[in-house]
């Protein structure tokens, strides 16, 4: 019995390795350039030791979204719900009582992509 419970194969994701950050390189900077790492790893949404260990191993960071397109996508999803909710009322109460919020709508979303 001992022996099916060790054979029996694991399902699902397989388990990540844990490697552990345990050496470290120490590296000095001017303000100047510190500055300009935090910057870039700020507009990435990562921190600097971060930025740094990406840019070290691989010479390149992927971006990630920055915090405005972020924003921006969440401000989207809002404005799709709302189009969604007037959409389904105005299949039940008809197109003309819903045209003006439905203009209104249209209006800030165009404001919202020309903003950028």
């Amino acid at each position: 019995m001992e022996n099916k419970e060790k054979k029996k194969k694991r399902r699902g994701r397989p388990a990540k390795e844990n490697l552990k950050l345990s050496a470290s390189i120490n590296l000095k900077l001017t303000e100047a350039d510190f500055k300009r790492v935090n910057e870039k790893a700020g507009k990435l949404g990562i921190k600097a030791t971060q930025y740094a260990r990406e840019m070290t191993l691989k010479g390149s960071v992927k971006s990630h979204f920055t915090l405005e397109e972020l924003n921006l996508m969440r401000k989207l999803s809002g404005m799709a719900n709302n189009l969604n909710q007037l959409a389904r009322k105005a299949n039940s109460i008809g197109y003309k009582a819903t045209e003006k919020v439905l203009f209104e709508l249209a209006c800030e979303i165009k404001r919202l992509l020309d903003d950028r």
